[in-house]
């Protein structure tokens, strides 16, 4: 298993609203400050690739799930979608037609319904991981490459990473042997310690937050980004 510590951070950059590169977890602060959030929770983390033609917002290729206990991080999870299902849900027609016979992970994103898909990937993932989440949160490589961009230059495994994140993630597993969750840590690892040596933290949130409002991170339910924006605000960046 990835560290938690690592893991965390690169949730929180990459995959998370990435809104504090904290070196622990924004939503460890949130939810030790926030009653309705106290207790037993799970986030689900989605990373997207949107070069799949589909209605939705991309495929799924990767997920995470993290556990939080009273604001206290628990263990990680890593998902790989490859060949996750569940067999109670039916694929659309349009689906069906390009020879999909169930509506794997992968695909659970293939509507325009953002909640709903995010509900199918919940419920494939607790189906297989028997893990339930409350919050879901969905990346696009734009994202990923506007935060590269904001704060680099960037280096992940000796190899300085260009403004395409996605070939790159590929081509790290491809070439270098690294699995998808690893190659992404190592990305994320990449993108803190830019914003750390480069001076880059206000560039860091402003580049978030501009990307949240274009549509290329999204949070479910709504209200959990200006929430953890709120809450935790620009003093808590990297230190």
């Amino acid at each position: 298993m990835i560290s938690k510590r690592k893991i965390i951070l690169a949730l929180i950059i990459i995959l998370i609203i990435a809104l504090a590169a904290v070196g622990i977890s924004i939503f460890s602060s949130y939810l030790q400050g926030k009653s309705n959030f106290q207790g037993k929770h799970n986030i689900l983390v989605l990373c997207t690739d949107p070069s799949e033609q589909r209605a939705g917002i991309g495929a799924v290729d990767m997920a995470f799930v993290i556990a939080l206990n009273n604001g206290k991080l628990g263990e990680v999870t890593k998902v790989y979608p490859g060949g996750l299902y569940d067999p109670s849900m039916t694929p659309p027609a349009d689906l069906r037609s390009e020879g999909v016979d169930h509506w794997y992970l992968h695909d659970s994103l293939w509507t325009s319904n953002l909640e709903d898909g995010t509900k199918r990937a919940q419920q494939i993932v607790e189906y297989n991981t028997d893990l339930k989440s409350d919050i879901v949160v969905v990346v696009t490589p734009d994202a990923i490459d506007a935060m590269i961009n904001a704060v680099g230059p960037v280096y992940s495994n000796g190899q300085q990473v260009t403004n395409d994140s996605l070939s790159f993630l590929r081509n790290d597993q491809d070439k270098n042997g690294a699995t998808r969750g690893d190659a992404i840590e190592g990305l994320a690892d990449g993108i803190i310690n830019a914003t750390k040596t480069n001076g880059k933290k206000a560039e860091l949130l402003a580049t978030v937050t501009d990307h949240y409002g274009k549509g290329n991170i999204l949070v479910v339910p709504k209200d959990a980004f200006q929430k953890l924006v709120s809450y935790v605000g620009i003093t808590n960046l990297i230190s």
